[in-house]
């Protein structure tokens, strides 16, 4: 059975969606940069990037889990060009073996975002 992650920490965004769910020993998530009151952090890809490890790790202490267990990550970003800056934030919040991970150029997000990503970690 599913369970869903809701944390005060984090803002939730606009539409169906939910900070992260529980599902057989595993956690997933998703997050664009917004802060705690449901705001697009300001600055460019490096601010939101910050914002989303950030609050990625709030949802997994939350739930006794860390970085360390996180075991892939899927990345979106409107211009492959700022994958150098999302990547210099991305190595901060992890250490080898890092987790598995695609990253995608697409062409918009929700909220004029720069960056999503998607995570699952252990518990």
């Amino acid at each position: 059975m599913k369970k869903e992650i809701s944390i005060d920490e984090c803002a939730l965004a606009k539409g169906p969606y939910v900070q992260g769910l529980i599902y057989n020993g595993m956690i997933y998530a998703s997050q664009i940069g917004i802060d705690k009151n449901g705001k697009l952090v300001e600055g460019g890809i490096k601010q939101q990037t910050k914002q989303i490890m950030d609050n990625f790790k709030l949802i997994l202490e939350s739930q006794g889990s860390s970085m360390d267990k996180v075991v892939q990550c899927n990345i979106y970003i409107v211009n492959m060009e700022d994958a150098q800056f999302m990547n210099k934030v991305y190595s901060e919040y992890f250490t080898k073996p890092y987790p598995s991970r695609c990253c995608v150029q697409v062409a918009g997000m929700s909220d004029g975002a720069l960056v999503e990503m998607s995570l699952v970690a252990a518990l």
